[in-house]
C-alpha cells in the first residue's frame, strides 16, 4: 500500500510497531527461497517439456538465485535506512 502525503495509512497506525517489523521479516523469511525454489520448479517442468534436461534447470535456477539476491541487497538497503533512523517508506521495497 502505498503512502498519501507521506503519512502512513490508518491500517499501518493500528498496527503495533512488532507486528509490522515481524510481516517484513516473514516476508524476507519466504521470498527469498521461494523466489529460488521457483526458479527450480519453473527450470525442471520446462525441462521435462521441451526434454532438455538439465540446461532449462540450471539456467533458470541461476536467474532466481541472482533475483534473490539483488532482492536481498534491497532488502539490507531498506534495513540500513531504518537503522539510520531515516524516513523510508513501504513502497521502497516493494518493486
Amino acid at each position: 500500500m502505498g503512502n498519501v502525503g507521506d503519512r502512513p495509512s490508518r491500517q499501518q497506525e493500528s498496527q503495533p510497531p512488532l507486528l509490522r517489523r515481524a510481516g517484513l521479516y516473514l516476508g524476507l523469511a519466504f521470498e527469498l527461497p521461494g523466489t529460488i525454489l521457483g526458479g527450480l520448479l519453473v527450470g525442471y517442468l520446462l525441462d521435462n517439456y521441451f526434454s532438455t534436461s538439465p540446461w532449462l534447470l540450471i539456467t533458470i535456477t541461476a536467474l532466481a538465485f541472482a533475483g534473490a539476491i539483488a532482492r536481498l541487497v534491497q532488502w539490507a538497503k531498506y534495513f540500513a535506512k531504518k537503522r539510520n533512523g531515516s524516513r523510508v517508506k513501504e513502497d521502497d521495497i516493494a518493486h
